[in-house]
């Protein structure tokens, strides 16, 4: 099934794109992104928003299939791919992403507020070279609590992204460990900012009555208990309780979940 997702970031042409069930990472970037921007080299894209994960120039060829790229914490989160080229340092990339999380989650789970807070902490003194190697192991070793103890997806997903940086593009960790990295002072870009720019306040995840069949997975899989109904009736989500974590949208097989933003007088689909 076709899906839209927002593809921003190194690509001659950003924007709003459908991704075709069977495309490759490299049919995105190069067939709806027009290739990487100003002829430089693919390094990464992040898929998921804050609790997405990364992939590598390994995993050009395989398919944009949540199955298959599970294994490196993707997920279809907020709707957003960010392409990376090869002047991104992947230690500035990762603390924008952490720094989202602050701004992005809900703040209802101890863990997940504590820990992803003290983790862009330790990010932010990395960035400025004032870390060294227990630091960074310090963050993987939040990050795997996080993830263990963190009641929803969006929680549970944070980590992924310094996860697979650190192993990936450990040159660039260990620059900053050192106390230089040449990608940072060369770079008069702006950094990454993760996301589709809409503020999570104005934000809501909905269920279209008139798709929902009322199976109930999406009832079943919801941490926060924010979704209710009765079977083979549409169900609804109590958005007093919805942490907007997506798992909701992730799961359902009819396409009757959607986030929303919710403007002054009106509301606009945001996802296509």
């Amino acid at each position: 099934m076709a899906q839209s997702y927002l593809l921003k970031g190194d690509v001659a042409r950003p924007g709003r794109v459908t991704v075709e069930k069977g495309m490759t990472v490299r049919q995105i970037v190069d067939e709806l992104g027009g290739g990487m921007a100003n002829g430089k080299a693919f390094k990464a894209m992040q898929v998921g928003g804050p609790s997405g994960g990364l992939l590598t120039a390994e995993q050009l060829d395989s398919p944009f299939d949540f199955k298959v790229l599970a294994p490196f914490g993707v997920r279809r989160g907020d709707g957003v791919i960010t392409v990376l080229d090869e002047d991104r340092c992947m230690v500035d990339v990762t603390y924008s992403f952490l720094r989202a999380t602050q701004a992005d989650f809900c703040g209802k789970c101890v863990s997940c507020r504590e820990g992803t807070k003290r983790m862009a902490e330790l990010m932010g003194e990395l960035v400025e070279c004032r870390s060294n190697d227990a630091d960074v192991g310090m963050m993987l070793e939040l990050g795997e609590i996080v993830r263990m103890t963190a009641f929803c997806a969006l929680g549970k997903g944070s980590p992924h992204t310094l996860d697979i940086a650190s192993t990936a593009f450990a040159d660039d960790f260990q620059n900053h460990i050192e106390g230089r990295c040449p990608l940072c002072e060369k770079e008069t870009r702006l950094p990454v900012a993760p996301g589709d720019g809409i503020p999570y306040d104005v934000k809501r995840v909905v269920i279209d009555p008139e798709k929902c069949k009322g199976c109930s997975r999406c009832a079943r899989s919801c941490h926060a208990e924010a979704i209710s109904g009765v079977l083979k009736s549409p169900f609804h989500i109590d958005q007093s309780k919805c942490v907007k974590c997506y798992t909701c949208i992730e799961l359902c097989a009819f396409g009757a979940i959607e986030e929303i933003r919710i403007d002054e007088d009106e509301e606009v689909s945001v996802n296509g």
